[in-house]
């Protein structure tokens, strides 16, 4: 999986190319979330997922991993992942939906239609909420195939 992302990011054009495809991906089973990104001393960043979660809500997770890459991109400073504000999380979903595999988008948003989502609702919303701005954002980015 982690190859696939790294070839997927790859074709991404954005300045950044380079250092996003040096990131390292680590799983850990211990992580109380799906996907976070830390400071990395050589790499700059690195995303933590948790790979019984992932195995759990399935494709929704290439949507996690690449919404953490959205901070790094955004330039997000690299902190606790509770500490970032709705407008970073906001930028982090929009870039995810615009970017991650179309299947993975809508695996996301089927997700939180489903109530699956952070209970941070100050900074993500409702999850009908989150689902329905991933969903615009795919949408504005040309890239959501669901109805």
């Amino acid at each position: 999986m982690k190859k696939l992302l790294t070839s997927f990011l790859l074709s991404i054009s954005f300045g950044s190319v380079n250092a996003i495809a040096q990131i390292p991906e680590i799983p850990d089973p211990q992580l109380p979330d799906i996907a976070i990104v830390q400071p990395h001393p050589v790499y700059g960043a690195q995303i933590i997922y948790n790979p019984i979660t992932c195995q759990q809500i399935g494709m929704a997770c290439g949507f996690f991993r690449i919404h953490e890459y959205g901070h790094v991109v955004h330039n997000h400073q690299l902190i606790h992942p509770a500490a970032y504000s709705a407008y970073k999380e906001a930028q982090a979903d929009c870039w995810a939906a615009a970017n991650a595999s179309p299947y993975e988008v809508l695996a996301a948003v089927q997700l939180f239609h489903a109530g699956g989502s952070s209970s941070n609702w100050a900074v993500y919303g409702h999850p009908q909420q989150r689902a329905a701005r991933v969903r615009d954002c795919a949408i504005q980015a040309g890239n959501w195939i669901g109805s």
